[in-house]
């Protein structure tokens, strides 16, 4: 049984397996060139540092060459769990339906149940290796570049959170059960191609704007009211004036009524302007750079939530075919 679910995935799993090889390569070739670059314009120092500590053109011209560059390598790992949803997963059982095959597992003394789990393990368990192997090498990249890479931006910037972690394993799961439940139940590979595509995007945009309200963040107060600073790393939620009585007061309810800016005011003016309105201190709510873990498994536990579901929704599409 195994080997022939192999022969049938044999074309998608080579293909997958060609491609991981020439990725990996050409990642392993950019992050050897990034580095002798590196070296080459003296900036090992910066690696750890910043651009906030090194200034000057060799910086510039380092992030000129070599930014967008590792950019879009995050943006592959974002889209490899779609492609493997759709190319791995949506086509799992609906060819099989295409194609008139399933008729004959169906007659054969294997059960219903050994062919799904012997397809969704030979198909699927390739494909979560592969973007395993794809993360590391990627990471490997991104870190020998440091705070001169996407990095810099913090663990919650949208591309560094959504490439690192559990995060990709997680999609791809998700991705590639929602193709092989989309597939179960509509039979048609084109239909759930499609499905794959929109409701994955769409999870993924869904999840991406209520991702800050997952945790209870933490609350930063600033006795200076106009001392308001988003800091770069934490992951900021909201942000606000205090009364002295501690109520929070929202900076669009007083935005044209403070008048306080627009004054010749130097700044103990301001902050004495500031309080006379009652806006006595400012706060950010964020959720910090430790706890970006946590986030992670939160995210990670809704997709697999989501992946079980499918999984038993494949498995009754399945059975409920004659």
């Amino acid at each position: 049984m195994t080997w022939i679910v192999w022969r049938q995935q044999r074309p998608v799993l080579i293909t997958l397996a060609v491609g991981l090889v020439v990725g990996a390569a050409t990642i392993l070739l950019l992050r050897m060139l990034m580095i002798n670059d590196i070296n080459a314009r003296n900036l090992l120092d910066c690696v750890a540092k910043g651009i906030d500590a090194c200034q000057g053109s060799a910086v510039r011209e380092f992030q000129n060459s070599w930014f967008d560059v590792m950019h879009v390598a995050l943006a592959g790992m974002l889209v490899l769990p779609l492609l493997v949803g759709l190319f791995v997963g949506a086509p799992l059982f609906a060819r099989e339906y295409e194609q008139g095959t399933h008729t004959l597992a169906f007659t054969q003394s294997v059960s219903r149940t050994r062919w799904m789990v012997t397809k969704f393990v030979v198909a699927g368990l390739p494909a979560l290796v592969a973007v395993g192997v794809a993360q590391v090498v990627v990471r490997s990249w991104l870190l020998a570049a440091g705070k001169l890479g996407p990095f810099a931006a913090g663990p919650f910037y949208l591309t560094n959170f959504e490439g690192s972690g559990v995060s990709p394993i997680a999609y791809t799961v998700f991705a590639y059960t929602l193709g092989m439940f989309a597939g179960a139940l509509f039979r048609r590979t084109l239909v759930a191609m499609t499905l794959t595509l929109v409701i994955f995007v769409a999870a993924r945009f869904v999840l991406n704007g209520v991702r800050r309200l997952m945790l209870t963040p933490t609350r930063v107060v600033y006795d200076d009211p106009i001392d308001y600073r988003i800091e770069r790393g934490p992951l900021y939620v909201d942000g606000g004036y205090l009364t002295p009585s501690g109520a929070e007061v929202d900076p669009a309810s007083v935005s044209g009524k403070l008048n306080c800016a627009g004054r010749s005011y130097n700044t103990g003016d301001l902050v004495a302007c500031y309080r006379e309105h009652g806006l006595v201190k400012a706060y950010v709510d964020q959720i910090p750079v430790n706890q970006v873990m946590t986030l992670h498994l939160v995210e990670a536990s809704i997709f697999a939530g989501a992946a079980v579901l499918f999984v038993l929704g494949s498995v009754w599409a399945v059975r409920r075919q004659v």
